[in-house]
């Protein structure tokens, strides 16, 4: 099968599509594994934005509908699974992601671009209000970054030790393995107790 678009490239389609090789899911199953294995703390999660994630890779032909079915009064829930087309896409966009620096375009460079559309007081007003929160983020943060930077980890190095590790079998997950600590995760005790 033949994708119809582009793969969107963002972080939600990244975790949809990830999550559908684990196992075919619904929408809000799949929001619910992403909260439980905390993946909402690097992936924005708002609304009905998985809702659209999954709308477009359906009809990119990344995804597809395998059933829908209504439990009592609760509304109509589709079960979707990953397409060939986009086991294909996911596996050459990990690889890519894997191996390509990419420069990120920020928010804050995008309004640097268009600050002058306010008035000059308030950008400097508002500049100062991001410098106390920055002043605020390096001094909450101080102690750790400089344990980081004593020991020597720079994303470069970083990688490299996590290439080495790979290498000698002490960092590495099966699917299997993946699957088992997500469902140990996902049934923890509530409360933060250890498992």
């Amino acid at each position: 099968m033949t994708t119809k678009r582009e793969l969107p490239r963002t972080p939600l389609a990244l975790a949809v599509m990830n999550l559908l090789i684990e196992q075919p899911m619904h929408p809000y199953e799949m929001k619910s594994k992403m909260k439980g294995r905390g993946h909402d703390q690097v992936i924005k999660l708002t609304g009905g934005s998985i809702y659209d994630t999954v709308e477009r890779l359906e009809e990119g032909g990344f995804i597809q509908a395998l059933e829908t079915s209504r439990e009592g009064r609760r509304p109509e829930r589709t079960v979707y699974a990953i397409t060939e087309a986009g086991r294909d896409e996911i596996t050459e966009w990990l690889k890519e992601l894997l191996t390509e620096p990419v420069n990120e375009y920020p928010q804050f460079g995008a309004a640097l671009a268009f600050f002058a559309h306010l008035d000059k007081d308030e950008v400097i007003r508002l500049l100062k209000i991001r410098t106390a929160r920055l002043d605020g983020q390096i001094a909450g943060s101080e102690k750790q970054l400089k344990t980081f930077l004593d020991m020597g980890l720079p994303e470069l190095e970083w990688v490299r030790n996590l290439i080495h590790d790979i290498e000698d079998g002490k960092l590495w997950i099966t699917k299997e393995q993946m699957e088992k600590v997500g469902e140990q995760f996902e049934n923890r005790p509530q409360g933060g107790e250890a498992l």
